[in-house]
């Protein structure tokens, strides 16, 4: 495995990170804090002085990037009064977050364990942070659309499947493309459905 090198300061960060990295390529049947410290060019005890085990590392690792990213899409929609330009800043900071770092989607929606309720407003458990922000965007602008509450779900699905599925393209090691990620989302946004939708209502 290569090891990195790390400020002894930030261990736990470096941890963090490798760990992210490890659990993408093993999964979690071959992923351990003894392999993440062998990664990371430590012994194999010092992740014990930052985790107790390796769960409590799963769990940091899941509340690193739900954190980075929930901060990332409030940013982008601070200050934006217009409804569509708020929703084009927000995909925009959704397909940026994942280019800057494409090990995490990955390892956000297929081994990190996190439950996403999409629809159903603001009721009941707490929403995950960064699609509460997604789904309060989105509900903003069908509400400045005229679209009826009752069509909520199926558009804020079809929304989130197209800013997502750009993310997802991206992330892939497995495909090539020299454009411009975040204009994709951008010319999807503008020749979208939701006029066509707005027609149905």
């Amino acid at each position: 495995m290569n090891q990195k090198p790390y400020h002894h300061g930030d261990l736990r960060n470096t941890l963090i990170e490798t760990g992210i990295e490890l659990i993408n390529e093993e999964g979690l049947g071959g992923f351990s804090l003894r392999k993440v410290a062998a990664k990371c060019g430590v012994s194999h005890a010092a992740p014990y002085s930052h985790f107790k085990d390796v769960q409590q590392l799963l769990a940091a690792m899941a509340d690193h990037v739900t954190e980075q990213f929930t901060v990332s899409l409030q940013a982008s929609v601070e200050g934006q009064e217009d409804p569509m330009s708020a929703m084009g800043e927000l995909g925009t900071a959704y397909i940026a977050f994942f280019e800057q770092h494409p090990a995490y989607l990955p390892f956000l929606f297929f081994q990190s364990g996190i439950t996403i309720q999409v629809d159903g407003g603001d009721e009941g458990s707490p929403a995950y942070p960064p699609f509460a922000v997604f789904r309060k965007t989105a509900y903003r602008l069908f509400r400045s659309l005229g679209l009826p509450p009752e069509r909520d779900g199926t558009m804020l699905m079809s929304y989130w499947s197209l800013v997502h599925g750009v993310a997802s393209l991206l992330s892939s090691s497995g495909v090539r493309y020299s454009g411009n990620w975040q204009e994709v989302w951008q010319v999807i946004l503008q020749s979208g459905g939701t006029e066509n939708e707005t027609d149905r209502t």
